[in-house]
């Protein structure tokens, strides 16, 4: 699917995209690249009245393979990164404060300024605490949690340390990589949500114990995660079986929902939750899709449903279907040629989302009209 979607090509490959989460009025997205050489940050401004981008570009001295911005200060961003041409395993994490600049097309590149390096090597991963106004921070590498303190913009204290390598498996023929490889915040409570392995696992980051795990949650490595902030408990999980599962934590036996089966047919690189209405799930493959699903079924929504099977089959004037959502993959966008490591949903505007290919693509789309009719009741 092309309709309402939005092109822009980096000068570099790239495998890393995040929301700028601080940014509410304007849609907005960095990216990092990780080329052989002239590595750079991209702040992608999206305007949805001309479906234009606007960007800023900011220098970083190396290959950059995650980036966070800080939820309350758009001028901060951690990006995990290594040399280029060096051991990817002797990542280092920095936060940098980047110049306030106006958002246009130029070809001038900005410096940033780096504050804190974080003195663990082999860091994956940066993530903000949503909850305690950007002071705390979680990171992890190939076995290991770290919860640290930022004082202030120079100075990173770590105050726990949780070694998650005995939920990975001790099979020698497993097919799945036995680390670290994803994790995300429980929106709800002091938890951290991982996944490696094959296990999906809970940690509670003030006694460092283990809150839940599910090992053989798939049948290979697990490389996404997010969570439903609507609904607490719930998961959604993406391995390299090319499935998409929902958990709910209280009753870990069975996934409550297989996502649209088959619908991709590679490696599941990244997963998303709409923070609003979280029917949408946005899923992305090394097959080159994005796929727009609805799973209404296992939302927030899902409670608020009181229409009958005949408003269900209601069309308008101009035949477009007014029932309500049901579950069901809603599109894939296909615009990609490579793997897409990243999808990410605007901050600012609920139905616009970004994804990001190896090749350096960044595409921004919208949720289809119709399906937005079909949510909203309209």
């Amino acid at each position: 699917m092309t309709e309402n979607s939005t092109v822009f090509g980096l000068r570099h490959q790239a495998r890393c995209l995040a929301p700028v989460t601080s940014s509410t009025e304007k849609s907005k997205f960095l990216a990092g690249t990780v080329g052989v050489k002239a590595n750079a940050i991209y702040l992608l401004e999206y305007d949805d009245e001309d479906m234009t981008i606007l960007h800023t570009t900011y220098n970083h001295p190396e290959e950059i393979w995650d980036i966070v911005s800080c939820p309350t200060d758009e001028n901060l961003i951690f990006t995990s990164h290594s040399p280029v041409s060096g051991n990817p395993l002797k990542r280092k994490a920095t936060l940098w404060r980047k110049p306030s600049v106006e958002t246009k097309d130029n070809n001038q590149n900005h410096d940033l300024s780096s504050l804190v390096t974080l003195e663990s090597e082999g860091i994956k991963k940066v993530l903000w605490d949503p909850q305690e106004q950007s002071k705390q921070i979680v990171s992890i590498d190939s076995n290991k949690i770290y919860l640290s303190s930022l004082n202030d913009s120079s100075n990173a204290q770590t105050s726990l340390t949780i070694d998650v390598s005995s939920t990975f498996t001790k099979n020698l023929d497993s097919p799945s990589l036995r680390q670290l490889q994803n994790a995300v915040w429980n929106p709800h409570n002091l938890e951290l949500i991982t996944v490696g392995d094959c296990s999906l696992s809970g940690w509670d980051l003030r006694s460092g114990k283990n809150t839940f795990d599910r090992s053989e949650a798939h049948k290979s490595t697990i490389r996404a995660v997010d969570y439903n902030t609507n609904k607490p408990y719930h998961i959604v999980t993406g391995g390299d079986d090319a499935r998409v599962l929902i958990w709910d934590v209280r009753h870990l036996k069975d996934p409550i929902l297989n996502v649209n089966e088959n619908s991709h047919s590679h490696w599941i690189w990244s997963v998303a939750f709409n923070s609003l209405q979280d029917q949408l799930l946005l899923t992305s493959s090394s097959d080159t899709l994005v796929n727009l699903h609805n799973v209404v079924s296992v939302s927030a929504a899902s409670y608020l449903d009181s229409s009958s099977e005949e408003e269900d089959n209601q069309s308008d004037d101009y035949g477009r279907s007014t029932g309500k959502p049901t579950d069901g993959l809603i599109c894939t966008y296909d615009q990609h040629e490579d793997s897409v490591y990243k999808v990410a949903w605007s901050p600012a505007d609920t139905w616009t989302f970004a994804s990001i290919s190896y090749a350096g693509r960044v595409v921004i789309s919208q949720v289809p009209t119709n399906e937005k009719f079909k949510i909203l009741g309209v």
